[in-house]
């Protein structure tokens, strides 16, 4: 017994090299002191250092997941309390960053009824769990992609004619997964209309051993209704017996759907385009084949199937049109883009015909031209009925421009093309906005609108004159008229335009000779305003005297003393002064009146008062008058300097003359902008003037209002006059003893 079995033991080098092999290491756990000692197989595992010290209850240098830790805590601690094995799969990561799953088994070690030692070994089963991860992640993909396509597997046990299917397989026909049923169950299931068929074809799969795919109709339990499509093997033993049938199955009711529904479009398709004289085509720019359809032969009588090049078309294309076809063909390639045309073609019997090609160009991954594909439509009658259509535009007087719903001009006439210098290239296909200016938009707009909602003839009225541009920039004022043209493609509107260039010239005549009328009528007027004024000074101011010199005169006659006769002749002096001062006072007034052509020049406010003051110097120092002028906000103004200088002396001079003897005299002079015109305001402090006595006469020849020795009422006349004169106005506040303010409009 003392003598070691060499066959029967296994020494610890070759146990230790086992365990490597194996990824297999052993631990063990001090319950008393909580601390873990790991051998150098656990240690190369975990990636930790051989000689590191883990303690229970504290975080080891590995990262785990919170499940990890509870499971390894809630373990021991049965294991330890109970004895209950200690055998998890965990989940650990490496200092490294290297994820881990570990197999760890345990067993306690008591002594005197208490647990004072765990053992146990840990595996490394990272390979084994990544496999099975990924095997999981296969077959997870597998599912997904067969419920997507819809397609499950089967099984036919051919001993016990019995039919097993996958959960992907039971959700397209509705039976249970993995549960064995009666292969005549199934079968009963089928479309009673397929039924024969489907019985026929197995029969003739079970004879010849061999299974032959086929599509079929399936009714479920709820009654709807599904199409099948089934293809499989079949297995045999070593006799040639069979022993069952493997197939897939895939639910086909959407392509089948689609299927019948793209041949429905398809009918449609051709009963359209033979509706519409439309065919398709296609030209492989490669092998130089051309495929029509068969209404495309039709339209060109020819025979069916006929072997095509892109020289059978061309051979059809009118003599005039050749060199445009072949040319937008070879644009088509060059620029990958195929732009609409419109040609003839002379068939074999000599029928003409316009055909209008639609086409689109298709190029491979590397952005070659591949081949073109379109449609040709005969566009025979609507090219003669449009021939006819653009005569009519073409005779009418007006300029002429036909466009869309949504504005695009289609046509013009040759009045059109007179009236805005543009060519018909230049302008169809382009929006009729290019010919409108932008500040018109926002009032056509509900014009446009009020149109297309209930079209008929009308005239476009925006409430102002409307105007379009010439390719100058130029613009034409125009009258437009609108009218509805309804064609099979839909509707067109037809825009008749009228310039009234010389319409307006004329209406400007007019309006000119109006205004020179009205001026003159005014001139006309103010003339008989100061004739009437003239006669009524005349009579007033003459009066007296011309009645004095007559009254003088008879004395004089009388008269036989020289010393008497000289002392009347003084006096005859003193009235004709008088009469002379008169005449000269009402010849000025009619002068300024009736200027016409009065010079302005830019004058200076402040200027004209500093010139006033220097003329007043002595009346002003005499007075201890103040003179105050504020033209901050507009100093300078267009304007007769001897008119304004004569304004200044006026209202200044009559403030000085005016002014009250209880006050030193005050004068404020200042200027402000309102509305575009210039305020001149002269504001004093003096005697005032009761307007409601003498408001009427204000500004009347010869109306004074205070007894003052040079008062003679015509400063306040003068100034009316060479501000009406400027096309201004004159106006005045007033009160007692308070003092008055003149504003004037310049």
């Amino acid at each position: 017994m003392g003598v070691n079995n060499h066959k029967n033991s296994i020494d610890s080098d070759t146990m230790n090299s086992i365990h490597e092999r194996l990824r297999m290491g052993t631990w063990k756990l001090n319950v008393v002191t909580g601390e873990y000692t790991l051998d150098d197989i656990t240690c190369d595992i975990l990636q930790i250092p051989h000689d590191t010290v883990l303690k229970r209850g504290i975080k080891p240098p590995m990262d785990r997941p919170d499940t990890t830790g509870l499971q390894i805590e809630e373990g021991l601690r049965e294991l330890i309390h109970s004895g209950t094995p200690f055998d998890h799969e965990l989940e650990f990561t490496t200092p490294k960053g290297n994820p881990r799953w570990l197999h760890v088994i345990a067993t306690r070690k008591p002594e005197n009824g208490k647990c004072i030692e765990v053992l146990g070994i840990i595996q490394d089963i990272t390979t084994r769990k990544q496999t099975e991860n990924n095997l999981f992640q296969h077959n997870k993909l597998l599912n997904l992609a067969q419920r997507k396509a819809r397609l499950g597997h089967w099984n036919w046990d051919f001993r016990t004619n019995t039919f097993s299917c996958s959960e992907n397989m039971s959700r397209i026909i509705g039976f249970e997964p993995d549960v064995p049923v009666s292969m005549s169950s199934v079968l009963d299931n089928i479309h009673p209309d397929d039924r024969t068929y489907v019985d026929a074809l197995l029969t003739n799969c079970i004879k010849n051993k061999e299974f032959q795919s086929f599509t079929h109709r399936m009714i479920l339990e709820d009654g709807s209704m599904r199409t099948i499509q089934v293809s499989g093997d079949i297995y045999v033993d070593e006799e040639g017996e069979i022993i069952n049938v493997l197939g897939i199955s895939q639910d086909i009711s959407d392509y089948k759907e689609i299927e019948e529904e793209l041949l429905k479009k398809n009918e449609l398709l051709i009963f359209a385009e033979q509706k519409a004289l439309l065919g398709h085509w296609e030209w492989n720019i490669i092998t130089d084949e051309v495929f029509w359809s068969s209404n495309l032969y039709y339209l060109f009588k020819q025979e069916e199937n006929t072997k095509l090049e892109f020289n059978t078309y061309y051979s059809y294309v009118h003599v005039e049109d050749q060199a445009k076809v072949s040319a937008h063909f070879g644009k088509a390639i060059e620029e990958k883009h195929f732009e609409k045309i419109i040609h003839r073609i002379v068939l074999n019997d000599g029928t003409l015909k316009w055909i209008l090609l639609l086409g689109e160009v298709v190029v491979n991954e590397q952005d070659a031209i591949i081949k073109l594909i379109g449609t040709c439509q005969d566009v025979t009658e609507q090219q003669m009925q449009e021939i006819k259509f653009k005569g009519l535009v073409e005779s009418a007087p007006s300029a002429m421009i036909i466009i869309d719903k949504e504005g695009i001009i289609q046509m013009v006439n040759k009045q059109a093309e007179s009236l805005f210098g543009y060519t018909p290239e230049e302008l169809v296909e382009k929006s009729v906005e290019v010919l409108i200016p932008a500040r018109f938009e926002e009032k056509r707009a509900p014009h446009r609108e009020k149109f297309l909602a209930n079209p008929k003839i009308q005239k476009i009225d925006i409430g102002e004159d409307f105007y379009m541009i010439h390719k100058s920039g130029r613009e034409i004022p125009v009258n437009i008229a609108l009218g509805p043209l309804h064609i099979e493609e839909g509707l067109l509107i037809s825009m008749s335009i009228r310039d009234t260039t010389a319409q307006k010239m004329a209406e400007r005549k007019i309006l000119k000779a109006k205004e020179d009328l009205e001026i003159l009528t005014k001139e006309l007027t103010a003339q008989n305003h100061q004739l009437a004024d003239f006669t009524q000074i005349t009579s007033h101011n003459l009066r007296a005297p011309v009645s004095n010199l007559n009254s003088l005169l008879e004395i004089y006659k009388l008269m036989d003393n020289e010393e008497e006769r000289k002392e009347l002749f003084g006096k005859f002096e003193i009235v004709i002064g008088h009469l002379t001062l008169t005449l000269n006072t009402l010849v000025e007034a009619l002068s300024v009146k009736n200027h016409t052509s009065i010079e302005r020049s830019e004058v200076s406010l402040s200027e004209t008062l500093l010139k006033t003051e220097e003329i007043f110097t002595a009346e002003i120092s005499r007075t201890k008058a103040v003179i105050k002028g504020d033209f901050s906000e507009i100093d300078s103004v267009h304007y007769n300097k001897i008119y304004l200088e004569s304004i200044f002396q006026n209202l200044i001079g009559k403030g000085l003359k005016y002014r009250s003897s209880e006050r030193m005299p005050v004068i404020e002079v200042s200027s402000e902008v309102r509305s575009g015109r210039v305020l001149l305001r002269f504001q004093d402090n003096g005697l005032g003037v009761d307007l409601n006595r003498h408001g009427h006469k204000m500004f009347g020849l010869n109306k004074v209002f205070h007894n003052h020795p040079e008062a003679k009422g015509i400063g306040l006349f003068m100034t009316k006059t060479q501000v009406e004169a400027m096309g201004g106005k004159i106006a005045v506040s007033s009160k007692v003893n308070e003092g008055s303010t003149f504003t004037i409009t310049l």
